[in-house]
């Protein structure tokens, strides 16, 4: 699975505008950006709120889903859609109980799952019925991921809060006017750990996710319509065009399989206007 260059560049871009920001307003910016402290105080605290905040088993899974945000990962609906109309091209010519080999060859498991349903021969209902609950318990962990993501995002600025009224109250403890000023740096640090840290990482993290669901809901979306067309026996065509309504306009093949699809055995004829008519009723 190839990264993902934009999440890359938007990790790179983001420190080096900070980095730089940090250069260019002083000297010695290594030491004057960095306190241990106030990285244990954010990063500490806003993993401690975690593990009070949700089950460990969660929190693997959450850690697990944030991965795919530097992996590239494809969603091609055009290739889903291809599948779909082949399937549906090969159950017209020799029937729906000779593809269950082809099944094997089917590289989504979510669609390799519905065409085995209607292979089984179950009825549209309880196909229907079961892969919506397959997606609504996709959602729901979908949803662990993206929530847990969000509440780092709202952690880490508090606890940069917290440390840096840890450091003014230390800092007041101990009032020289010869250490205000460094003080006051070192307390405002923590916030500005957490700010960063909620704003360059967690929320990017819960937003990537979040578009990550939405692109894998509509594929599955899709296929479920799909399915339920071939097991109607719809004609390819037509499945095609209805399927290329879940895509944008301008995701939309250019090219909606005019031709008449050609077998060894004989050519698969498109339906008349009245059998387009009365399919897309």
């Amino acid at each position: 699975m190839n990264m993902d260059v934009g999440t890359i560049i938007g990790c790179i871009l983001g420190g080096l505008l900070i980095l730089g920001a940090a250069v260019f307003g002083g000297h010695d910016v290594f030491t004057s950006f960095w306190n241990t402290p106030s990285i244990l105080i954010v990063f500490g605290g806003t993993a401690s709120a975690l593990f009070i905040a949700f089950p460990l088993k969660s929190i693997r899974k959450s850690v697990s889903a944030a991965r795919k945000c530097l992996t590239n990962v494809q969603h091609d609906p055009q290739e889903t859609i291809g599948e779909i109309v082949s399937f549906s091209e090969a159950t017209r010519r020799t029937g729906l109980l000779a593809q269950e080999s082809r099944i094997d060859s089917v590289r989504d498991p979510f669609l390799a799952e519905a065409l085995h349903l209607i292979v089984d021969g179950l009825p549209p209902t309880m196909v229907e019925s079961i892969l919506s609950s397959e997606i609504e318990a996709m959602q729901q962990r979908h949803r662990q991921g993206w929530n847990t993501a969000l509440y780092c995002g709202k952690y880490a600025p508090a606890f940069g809060m917290i440390g840096t009224l840890i450091g003014l109250v230390m800092m007041l403890t101990h009032l020289d006017a010869e250490t205000v000023g460094p003080g006051m740096a070192v307390a405002v640090l923590t916030t500005l750990y957490g700010i960063i840290a909620a704003n360059l990482v967690f929320l990017p993290i819960a937003e990537k996710l979040k578009q990550l669901h939405e692109a894998e809901m509509q594929i599955k979306a899709l296929i479920i319509r799909g399915v339920l067309a071939i097991q109607a026996g719809e004609h390819p065509r037509i499945i095609e065009q209805r399927l290329q309504t879940f895509l944008p306009p301008n995701e939309r093949s250019i090219e909606l399989r005019e031709k008449i699809v050609v077998t060894e055995d004989a050519a698969i004829p498109l339906p008349a206007a009245e059998e387009v008519e009365k399919q897309a009723a």
